[in-house]
């Protein structure tokens, strides 16, 4: 049987104005998520379903995790595939493609993130201590990725 490749998709937005300019905004999962919880992610990410092209997967999880006042208004067309990674779970192959881009403040205050994250946006810099899952970090007193967009934020902060 062949071990077709599994994609997922993350977006990885910076401030462009406001209190929060040159911030990456991040997602904390809540207690409503079942899995990973307190665990924090790129601005918005998720699964590419089969048979769905990547590009269409980040306006899906888009509207499903930031609302879908901010996904209409939201300029997908200046995303920039940041970087592709490749790695395994449970034996499994899978592919990260990692979008990078900018809001504006007016805009990102219209996201209304969804009920498995908190309400609010965790918004890290440079200068920030985050952790990746494989730290053993407490993921509710720290700022916790999981390991692969760990090393995408390090990517995008160098």
């Amino acid at each position: 049987m062949e071990n077709k490749i599994k994609k997922t998709i993350s977006v990885w937005l910076i401030v462009e104005d406001g209190e929060n300019k040159g911030k990456i905004p991040l997602q904390k999962r809540s207690l409503d998520n079942k899995r990973f919880v307190y665990i924090c992610q790129s601005t918005w990410a998720g699964k590419v379903e089969e048979n769905e092209e990547v590009i269409d997967a980040v306006k899906r999880e888009c509207e499903e995790e930031m609302g879908k006042e901010f996904a209409e208004k939201f300029d997908f067309s200046a995303l920039k595939l940041f970087c592709k990674n490749k790695y395994k779970i449970d034996n499994k192959d899978w592919e990260a493609h990692s979008f990078s881009g900018t809001v504006n403040d007016e805009l990102l205050k219209l996201a209304k993130l969804h009920h498995e994250a908190f309400s609010r946006f965790i918004f890290v810099t440079k200068g920030d201590k985050t952790y990746s899952m494989s730290s053993g970090k407490d993921p509710q007193k720290n700022i916790i990725l999981f390991d692969d967009q760990q090393k995408v934020l390090e990517k995008i902060f160098k």
